[in-house]
């Protein structure tokens, strides 16, 4: 069964879990391919759920004009209750469809554990495809989702998938999201290779890159321990060792190049 997101019990719940990992693993390493792009102005957060990497953009840099979409009536209720910012334009859409942007308009957009919640891969090259039409040639597409190769490993904040089940491309698998003081939140999403995204990539028009698996043991020691500060955390878990996400960083190619 797949997860609803329109429902308010788990918009409020999702809210509420602490997405440190996912802040150091995962959008600390989109950020700093971000921001030394210095010709990246507007950014679309393409399923933005709570707000909560859109306004990390914002603090990143206030000159950020980021428009933040999703299907969710009640993620985005409470993205604008508790992370406005006049730099940050939020929007609700339908059927996939970014009819409202122009083509070519976009600097960079980024997809955060988008792909994962959705079981059916045409829907999947559809989104890319809407999301290739709206960047600019050369602009930038980072994907970051749960890491395929990390089935069943128990992370300090999350499980995704359980151990010794042999999964296929769109079979259902839960993910196991702790929340401090409560019963975990459950998550019905979709397990995909990492071929299968290099794939909707290709087909889209878009230029792999690089593929990026960022493990705690990658992180610098100075960053790590402010990281640790932040957070008042050290004692790290399996995350040490494995990479818990991946990222996919590609670039729309110009027109003469397909």
């Amino acid at each position: 069964m797949k997860t609803s997101w329109k429902s308010r019990d788990v918009s409020s719940k999702f809210d509420k879990y602490n997405d440190m990992l996912e802040n150091i693993l995962g959008f600390n390493f989109l950020f700093d391919i971000i921001k030394i792009d210095k010709s990246i102005n507007t950014i679309l957060d393409y399923g933005c759920g709570p707000g909560k990497v859109s306004a990390r953009l914002t603090a990143l840099n206030p000159e950020y004009n980021i428009i933040a979409v999703d299907e969710s009536e009640k993620m985005l209720s409470i993205a604008k209750s508790k992370r406005n910012h006049p730099g940050i334009s939020y929007q609700l859409i339908s059927n996939d469809s970014l009819l409202f942007l122009n083509d070519n308009y976009i600097d960079c957009a980024i997809i955060c554990f988008v792909i994962i919640n959705n079981s059916d891969k045409n829907r999947i090259q559809k989104i890319i495809n809407e999301i290739h039409r709206v960047l600019k040639p050369n602009g930038k597409l980072l994907i970051l989702d749960s890491n395929p190769n990390a089935i069943g490993i128990d992370f300090t904040t999350f499980r995704n998938g359980d151990l010794g089940v042999c999964y296929e491309n769109g079979s259902c698998k839960k993910q196991y999201l702790k929340i401090n003081g409560e019963q975990n939140l459950i998550l019905n999403d979709y397990y995909w290779t990492r071929e299968l995204y290099e794939d909707i990539l290709c087909n889209a028009g878009f230029e792999l890159q690089k593929i990026i698996e960022p493990k705690i043991s990658d992180i610098p020691i100075d960053e790590l321990r402010s990281f640790e500060s932040k957070y008042n955390f050290s004692q790290w878990c399996n995350e040490d060792a494995q990479a818990p996400f991946i990222i996919f960083q590609s670039t729309k190619r110009k027109e003469q190049e397909k």
